[in-house]
């Protein structure tokens, strides 16, 4: 199973969206043990080598069970830092879940957890 973790903020040049991206990314690898790496795309003709998708990242090889808790951590480290921070979650070519601010607060947060947990791994 695969999906694609996306940023952004509105008070965020590109590129310190795209150093936000790469922080978040070696989190999710290092926190979360998922593989995770920037997203790319093709690069145009006359270029080599892929090129990063700004503010994306392809996750997949979720771990068991605490993955969605694990995530759901990671991320509201991040909006806690920078509250304007809004992060979209799109399991291969479906439906996108977006993640704001006052997703991961409270109660909300075991609500977001579950969630997560069935649009990545599925439901059970």
């Amino acid at each position: 199973m695969s999906a694609i973790l996306s940023l952004s903020a509105t008070d965020l040049d590109e590129d310190d969206l795209q150093n936000l991206t790469h922080s978040l990314c070696r989190d999710l690898r290092d926190e979360v043990g998922i593989n995770a790496h920037l997203a790319t795309q093709p690069a145009a003709i006359g270029h080599k080598g892929d090129l990063s998708v700004l503010g994306q990242i392809a996750i997949s090889a979720f771990g068991a069970g605490g993955f969605a808790v694990a995530l759901v951590n990671v991320l509201k480290s991040y909006i806690e830092r920078k509250p304007s921070l809004q992060f979209e979650l799109q399991k291969n070519g479906g439906d996108k879940l977006t993640i704001k601010a006052e997703d991961l607060r409270g109660d909300d947060m075991a609500r977001l957890t579950q969630v997560i947990k069935e649009a990545v791994e599925g439901k059970e």
